[in-house]
């Protein structure tokens, strides 16, 4: 199944990644997400199933998805704190780490849809001829 706007799943999991982190954020009054027990309890969990959801809808480019299911997350800390502070380098090292490691949850979406549903819609081994 292919989204109509190449873009849209790109775009719904960069906003997904926003709202964990805002929501986190907010909910638990800390500066920065990850410093809360929440974000490695619910907010990762949830952005592995929905980076495994889009990877089994759309399962190109992966490594780039999970990679933006993270891009916003450091404009909220930036915004949040007022400023960049001097552990922001090593922030945007771990938003890359987080990138990846979701990139793995894509990758299993797409490793389920292609080992258990591509003879059903045609699309064996995730070619669509592009």
């Amino acid at each position: 199944m292919q989204a109509k706007n190449k873009y849209l799943v790109s775009i719904l999991l960069a906003l997904s990644g926003l709202a964990v982190w805002v929501l986190i954020t907010t909910l638990t009054n800390r500066r920065e997400a990850w410093d809360s027990v929440y974000f490695w309890r619910y907010g990762v969990p949830a952005m592995l199933l929905l980076n495994a959801a889009a990877g089994f809808i759309e399962p190109e480019r992966i490594k780039l998805k999970g990679i933006i299911s993270v891009s916003l997350q450091p404009v909220a800390m930036t915004v949040k704190a007022g400023e960049i502070g001097s552990m922001f380098p090593f922030g945007l090292v771990v938003f890359l780490l987080l990138g990846l490691l979701f990139s793995a949850g894509g990758a299993a979406g797409a490793f389920i849809k292609n080992k258990f549903f591509a003879a059903q819609d045609g699309t064996a081994g995730g070619t669509h001829g592009h």
